[in-house]
């Protein structure tokens, strides 16, 4: 083909030949340009779909681990009451040793106990959201209580009230419906030191409102500032009881009333508990304040992106949180845990261990010897928990985009799932990676 030519007409009259594209020219040249177009759109969108995946891994990764960290820190130290709660084998008419745990003798009428019903302990060791009038032991039963939860009601049922934990539900706020709940309590701090002679009374005599307790901190010891009107703990590794401290002026504690509780302390509190001894380190503690009551369970939050799509039965796409609720106040871990399951390794009577569902557990009766002047309460087989096994399914937060169907494949508690479209809470399971978690966490304060 001749290509086309153009003549341009200079003044003076010369002519000049011009060369330019021919239509074949201008169509392959667009050709190879769309060409190379495609192939930068399609690696351009490959590189982002990696990268999706890579960000959203590497954030399951970040909010499974640390989940599990988190959750370990609190779970090893349940029951923990200043070297007085370690058990050694329960297996009886054997030459091992058994060592009960010492349970606190309580003389205040109230404890107040969030996250339950338990403000006191009646005659039949049962708890109960009224004022003692007598002196009762504090079991370590009471010291954990776990809940198995299928996507309509929990075993044992949750206690109930406006500070309770939040009822399940397909809305922000709610907790996720289908995952398990526990609360465990344990005494932290350091304390302070009961010297000699620290109580106002003689040894022998019994304590009364208006008597006092001096005590003695030491280097490293928690400021005393911390002390304030409430309960203390007073600890001598044998015998520890809770009084009600009603003023606090120095290094000086008052036995009395604690504000909003019904009286002061209740009959039979020996001096001895506060008389100090020469051979082991007596402690006192802010039972009130340090006696903490710990929560985890999953909840639900809002989406902050208005432009999400809705997962449940609302107009809005709900988050599921695991939570961390201390004494009543919660607090958020990780967003994007779809479901929370608990298992309890327990040391039966015989001696041997098995893992239960909080709904066994609370069931059992091949419980161990009991601490000294208690008998069996209900569900007294919370009182061996040895180890405790979490397992938590996190994922991406976001969806992803496609997915194809080995993306979407999970395995949680056993059970496979290959193309999962809802999930047991309720929720659609959406473009998004899963992956389960495992903290297996041998109790610290249950085992020699």
């Amino acid at each position: 083909m001749i290509p086309m030519r153009r003549i341009v007409r200079r003044p003076r009259g010369r002519a000049v030949f011009v060369e330019g594209f021919s239509l074949l020219e201008i169509m392959i040249a667009l050709t190879l340009g769309l060409l190379l177009s495609i192939g930068i759109v399609t690696l351009f969108s490959g590189t982002s779909r990696t990268n999706k995946l890579q960000d959203g891994l590497a954030r399951l990764q970040e909010n499974g681990r640390f989940a599990v960290t988190r959750m370990e820190q609190d779970l090893r130290m349940f029951g923990g009451q200043y070297c007085s709660n370690t058990t050694g084998a329960s297996a009886p008419d054997t030459a091992v040793p058994m060592v009960p745990a010492r349970a606190p003798m309580v003389y205040a009428s109230d404890l107040q106990l969030p996250d339950s019903a338990i403000n006191s302990i009646d005659a039949n060791g049962n708890p109960t959201d009224a004022s003692a009038t007598a002196a009762y032991i504090l079991s370590p039963r009471w010291f954990i209580q776990g809940y198995s939860c299928t996507a309509s009601t929990c075993t044992p049922s949750l206690p109930s009230g406006s500070e309770a934990i939040p009822d399940m539900g397909l809305a922000a706020g709610r907790r996720v419906p289908a995952s398990d709940v526990l609360t465990i309590r344990y005494q932290r701090g350091t304390g302070w030191t009961v010297p000699l002679n620290a109580c106002s009374v003689a040894a022998g005599a019994d304590l009364a409102d208006g008597d006092t307790i001096q005590v003695s901190p030491q280097d490293g010891d928690d400021p005393i500032s911390g002390m304030t009107p409430g309960l203390a703990l007073i600890s001598d590794c044998v015998s520890p009881v809770v009084l009600p401290i009603s003023a606090v002026s120095g290094n000086l504690l008052t036995i009395g009333a604690v504000p909003q509780t019904s009286s002061g302390i209740l009959a039979g509190a020996s001096g001895f508990s506060c008389k100090g001894n020469r051979t082991r380190d007596v402690r006192l503690f802010n039972f009130s304040a340090d006696f903490v009551t710990v929560s985890y369970y999953l909840a639900f939050r809002e989406d902050d992106n208005p432009d999400a799509r809705p997962n449940g039965g609302g107009d809005t796409r709900l988050i599921p949180v695991l939570i961390r609720r201390e004494k009543g106040v919660e607090q958020e871990l990780v967003r994007g845990v779809d479901e929370l399951v608990f298992r309890y390794g327990v040391q039966d009577r015989t001696g041997k261990t098995q893992f239960m569902s909080a709904a066994d557990v609370n069931v059992g009766t091949e419980c161990s010897p009991p601490p000294p002047g208690l008998n069996d309460e209900p569900g007294c087989m919370w009182r061996t928990v040895r180890s405790i096994e979490s397992h938590l399914l996190v994922n991406t937060v976001d969806d992803i985009g496609s997915l194809d169907q080995a993306d979407r494949r999970y395995s949680f508690d056993g059970d496979e799932f290959l193309n999962a479209t809802s999930l047991p809470s309720g929720l659609s399971a959406g473009n998004q990676l899963r992956r389960e978690f495992i903290a297996y966490v041998t109790v610290r304060n249950r085992n020699f």
